[in-house]
């Protein structure tokens, strides 16, 4: 059921005065109906709110009153109790209160003297109500929404309470038939609908929102895992080939410039390999060191004999790649 069904329904079938169960305070956000309209006021944690009520009042015990007064101005007070609260506790969306009335207060019910309980209670500036300090008898509620003590025989008219609990003129039954008959095929559409959902409980309609807008996984979205591996395995491969390509590419374009003796072949390799960006540097700004004539061919040098001295720019190589002349000198002999 919806509150606002629960609530008609709570009209219609007001509680008996000599219930010792009680509405007294909301639950949740509400406001008062009285000149305080503007204060928001919330109870965010009720079993905290008992607790401290209960733990402050003297002997466990809240006092009931007539219109507040035993809170009223010195002089004006009447500390007359018409019931005592002996215990509190959350039920549904209300905070109730155990209520062992006086017969004075009781009394003043069965003679409609009084209708409503009106509770008193602290809150701090930003409208979390801390403590309830107890409650009196009062006509002007000022939380109307909260049940009527008196008995049902004496009852307002439920037509006038329903009408008002829906927003109608009570002088317009046919509206408030209507509205009455739209919550009950709203009651029973839902009750199919949660019952084809397989979900129960106050939140069904949540349960219900949150399955929508749960997407299904798209199939164009994803590919299986294995595939996917695979696909990274053939991309790896292809984009190590490609690198290849272009070492092997900038190797020969530095041997066709005369830029690139078979001395240097291992370390140009492992630089180029490395980074690729660094060797063309070095390939534009490295010296001809190699004649036209003796230049590779097809990644070949043919054999030349080498003097046993290094020539000028052979020094200035072997300077170049920190190599020794002797070294430098040996490795070019080996190569030839």
């Amino acid at each position: 059921m919806t509150d606002l069904t629960r609530n008609i329904c709570a009209a219609v079938a007001l509680p008996n005065a000599s219930a010792d169960w009680v509405e007294l305070m909301p639950l949740g956000n509400f406001r008062l109906g009285d000149g305080r309209k503007n204060l928001a006021l919330r109870i965010d944690d009720p079993d905290a709110v008992i607790r401290t009520s209960l733990a402050a009042a003297a002997g466990g015990i809240l006092p009931i009153d007539f219109d507040h007064r035993s809170f009223a101005k010195q002089g004006e007070q009447d500390s007359r109790a018409a019931g005592w609260i002996t215990d509190l506790r959350v039920e549904g969306q209300r905070i109730m209160a155990s209520v062992e009335w006086t017969a004075e207060g009781r009394a003043a019910l069965e003679g409609r003297s009084y209708r409503f309980l009106s509770p008193v209670f602290k809150n701090r500036p930003d409208g979390r109500v801390v403590l309830i300090e107890g409650a009196g008898l009062v006509n002007m509620p000022a939380i109307p929404h909260l049940r009527q003590l008196a008995s049902k025989e004496t009852a307002m008219d439920p037509i006038e309470q329903i009408a008002g609990l829906l927003g109608l003129p009570a002088d317009q039954p046919d509206d408030i038939v209507a509205r009455v008959t739209a919550l009950a095929a709203s009651e029973t559409q839902l009750a199919s609908i949660t019952t084809a959902a397989g979900v129960e409980g106050d939140d069904a309609v949540t349960q219900i929102c949150a399955r929508l807008t749960e997407k299904a996984p798209d199939p164009a979205a994803f590919v299986p895992m294995e595939m996917f591996q695979q696909v990274q395995t053939q991309l790896a491969s292809l984009q190590r080939d490609a690198t290849d390509s272009k070492v092997a590419a900038a190797l020969e374009r530095a041997r066709d410039a005369g830029k690139l003796v078979p001395a240097m072949e291992t370390w140009a390799t492992q630089l180029a390999s490395k980074d690729l960006e660094a060797f063309e540097g070095w390939v534009e700004a490295a010296p001809v060191v190699v004649p036209v004539g003796q230049r590779q061919l097809a990644g070949r040098t043919p054999p030349v004999q080498k003097p046993e001295a290094l020539s000028d720019v052979e020094r200035q190589m072997a300077s170049m790649m920190g190599v020794s002349e002797e070294d430098f000198l040996a490795t070019r002999n080996k190569e030839a």
